[in-house]
């Protein structure tokens, strides 16, 4: 009993000061906004038809495809994620088939923010 109270109590110590390489690794932010367009079957003169927010997922994925991180969007369709410092596939995901939203790649510097849009095609023409 005692051997495993000392034990614990000497866990937390170390725990309390140390660093250990997951809390070391250098991370920034990626944001930004999906949207939608067009959004009118014709743009009239003087009243323009501009993109509208995408309720969405949006994924951070790897060169190998792997999903490394997942928000969901607001009710303006920005999207934020901390993510370690790489290039990814920046992805929204929709539960319906239109809009269908272009795939982008944004590069994540560590203490920095990194701001990516993410387009989609509504299928008006």
């Amino acid at each position: 009993m005692k051997v495993a109270l000392v034990a614990s109590l000497s866990m937390m110590f170390v725990g309390c000061g140390a660093t250990t390489a997951a809390s070391a690794v250098s991370t920034g932010t990626l944001t930004g906004r999906v949207t939608a367009g067009p959004t009118c079957p014709a743009e009239p003169v003087g009243h323009p038809c501009p993109p509208e927010s995408v309720s969405a997922t949006v994924q951070a994925k790897t060169v190998h495809g792997r999903v490394v991180g997942s928000t969901h969007t607001d009710n303006d369709g920005r999207y934020r994620l901390q993510l370690r410092a790489g290039t990814y596939k920046v992805v929204a995901v929709t539960l319906k088939p239109l809009p269908r939203c272009s795939p982008t790649t944004a590069t994540v510097t560590a203490n920095h923010t990194t701001r990516t849009a993410i387009s989609c095609d509504t299928g008006i023409r």
